[in-house]
């Protein structure tokens, strides 16, 4: 029997439940738990606050999956991030098996790809990003770092979004356009 690199998910609302999900349908890692401000109904095993990571990294558990959603800042997943990587975990990058991303993509740590999603040939993606349900990024577009590109929203060619941006649900970014960076495209529409 091969033993599974183990994993916590910090964060368990409704992303860090999808998480959840993805891990368990790709196989590769055990989810030991979840931290969390309070305990949240689950039938994975509430480890504490985020107080405890230091514990379980010194009892050797390395890998941590970030599971608090965009909430319209990245910089509260920046600060996460940092402080997880001052601990020393690292942070995989987990993919849903019915995603559909090119060979040639660079993904970097810490990244979310949900079910569905379509990522594809030369697209560069930053480090702790959601990439949501069905969301489609296409060839050649760069996706800053902490930014989140929600269900169903199209990213057409050479588009490129700046850090912590947000691209809401069904919104479109028309190809070789820019969204800022921190900027919030509203759900539903379109960036000409």
């Amino acid at each position: 029997m091969i033993s599974l690199k183990k994993i916590i998910i910090v964060g368990f609302g409704g992303h860090g439940k999808s998480i959840a999900d993805i891990i368990k349908r790709t196989g590769n890692y055990e989810i030991v738990g979840y931290t969390d401000i309070t305990e949240q109904n689950s039938t994975y095993k509430y480890l504490g606050t985020d107080s405890v990571l230091d514990e379980y990294y010194n009892r050797g558990i390395k890998y941590i999956a970030v599971g608090i959603g965009y909430l319209g800042k990245g910089n509260i997943r920046e600060v996460i991030y940092k402080k997880i990587k001052d601990i020393g975990f690292e942070l995989p990058v987990i993919a849903d098996p019915s995603a559909i991303v090119s060979g040639d993509v660079i993904i970097e740590e810490g990244t979310i790809i949900g079910k569905g999603a379509i990522i594809n040939t030369e697209a560069r993606i930053g480090k702790m990003c959601i990439i949501n349900t069905r969301a489609i990024i296409e060839h050649e577009c760069t996706v800053g770092d902490f930014c989140h590109i929600s269900v169903d929203s199209v990213l057409c060619g050479q588009v490129e979004v700046k850090d912590r941006a947000f691209v809401g649900a069904n919104s479109v970014v028309i190809q070789c356009k820019q969204v800022k960076e921190g900027q919030i495209v509203p759900a539903g529409s379109t960036v000409r």
